[in-house]
């Protein structure tokens, strides 16, 4: 149980980019190709009370589609930091009194709960759920801060050209900016950072990118499959009834 609960922060990850295949200029603000640039959908950047720090696997900078540099995009410049890294022996000077991990689990409060000001600082693993793990237990400092997470919500992922889990698994940038909305009562934040999030999953749609279903799906449909004989079976559903205009 309490791991599918972690996996909401850690969605898998399977679009991976070498170094030697970067050669297209890319957007030093958004990374993404120049021509598939998304700043034009970032029409602020959000000074919040929370200060977000970010540590992240190394194997999240050879990923093709990453959520955090629209984060970094979305948040002025001192509200957002990345630490790249397995282990980190920082962690003293980045930590406060009033810091606060997003990592679900039986300890963690949900965001909304949470008394307003309690927390000046918020961390946050970015990685696939096994990497956050492990970035987790390697820093000992992180297991000792009070843990939050996401309060409930209706609101589903726009990032659809990943097979998430389930269908209420988010990427990193729509958790980071469900937890400030809750923890700040900042009404609509989530939205608004998640804005260039969806330009770029409706970029990829044009460039022929399909509409992912959920791991959970994608089990039942190899189910049916295997009663039925089938050889090749289903990696990654496709929605079939999605509307692409409508997105």
């Amino acid at each position: 149980m309490e791991n599918e609960v972690l996996d909401d922060l850690f969605p898998f990850d399977d679009e991976l980019l070498t170094d030697a295949t970067v050669k297209r200029p890319y957007c030093t603000k958004c990374a993404r190709p120049v021509p598939q640039c998304v700043c034009h959908s970032i029409t602020e950047r959000h000074d919040t009370a929370t200060t977000v720090i970010v540590l992240q696997h190394p194997a999240e900078q050879n990923r093709q589609l990453r959520t955090v540099p629209l984060l970094q995009a979305g948040l002025v410049e001192e509200k957002c930091q990345v630490h790249i890294g397995k282990r980190f022996k920082n962690l003293d000077t980045i930590i406060t009194p009033r810091t606060a991990l997003l990592f679900p689990g039986r300890d963690a409060v949900n965001c909304g709960d949470v008394d307003r000001g309690t927390y000046d600082t918020l961390i946050c693993l970015d990685g696939t759920w096994p990497q956050a793990r492990r970035l987790y237990q390697k820093n000992p400092e992180l297991q000792r801060l009070p843990k939050v997470m996401l309060g409930p919500s209706d609101r589903r992922s726009v990032y659809l050209i990943h097979t998430q889990p389930t269908d209420m698994h988010l990427s990193s940038l729509e958790s980071v900016g469900r937890a400030l909305e809750q923890l700040e009562g900042l009404e609509g934040l989530e939205e608004r950072l998640v804005r260039p999030l969806k330009e770029m999953v409706r970029t990829q749609f044009k460039f022929g990118a399909l509409a992912h279903g959920t791991q959970a799906e994608a089990r039942i449909v190899r189910k049916q499959e295997v009663k039925q004989g089938c050889k090749d079976l289903t990696v990654a559903p496709k929605l079939h009834d999605f509307n692409y205009d409508s997105f």
